[in-house]
């Protein structure tokens, strides 16, 4: 294993193991009962910061809800063939900046993978507002995977348009 692939894998872990930091402190510091998926918790931070604890137990922004069981077994497969297949696809690209970018897409997706194998709900709690319009509550493993597909799309732009323009030279 060379260093770039090692750094890969380092990217990735500190990505899963922030995103369940976060995820512990917040159980610990509002003694959130993991048992009950049902529980909501909101501490306000500041005027555009709150802490609203939620279980989302279906896929990205909700959706789909009330069918757990399916859902949960599902997406599980899904994301494990997703992360795995990411995780190939980098390897074989071999570029730091797309290793980095996928380090973040993997590791915030593997952050969420264990919450939902641990309480078949993936823990919210970061509810930014701007006075009553409210964004959808995330987390840290969302953030990276949200950043990681920004920062992909960016790459392929920009490393698109260098090839056309060496190739029109």
């Amino acid at each position: 294993m060379n260093a770039t692939t090692f750094r890969f894998i380092i990217y990735i872990f500190i990505i899963a193991l922030v995103d369940q930091i976060s995820k512990y402190l917040i159980i610990f510091k509002y003694q959130i009962d993991t048992t009950s998926l049902n529980s909501q918790y909101l501490h306000t931070v500041n005027d555009y910061l709150n802490f609203y604890i939620i279980w989302n137990k279906g896929f990205a922004f909700g959706l789909f809800q009330n069918d757990i069981v399916t859902i949960n077994t599902i997406y599980i497969l899904i994301m494990i063939v997703i992360a795995v297949g990411i995780f190939i696809y980098a390897l074989m690209i071999n570029k730091r900046a797309y290793y980095f970018s996928f380090g973040l897409l993997i590791g915030g997706a593997i952050g969420n993978l264990i919450d939902r194998i641990q309480y078949s709900a993936v823990l919210d709690f970061i509810d930014v507002h701007y006075g009553n319009y409210h964004w959808y509550v995330f987390n840290i493993a969302d953030i990276s995977i949200s950043c990681g597909c920004i920062a992909v799309i960016c790459l392929e732009i920009f490393t698109k348009n260098k090839i056309k323009n060496e190739i029109n030279s």
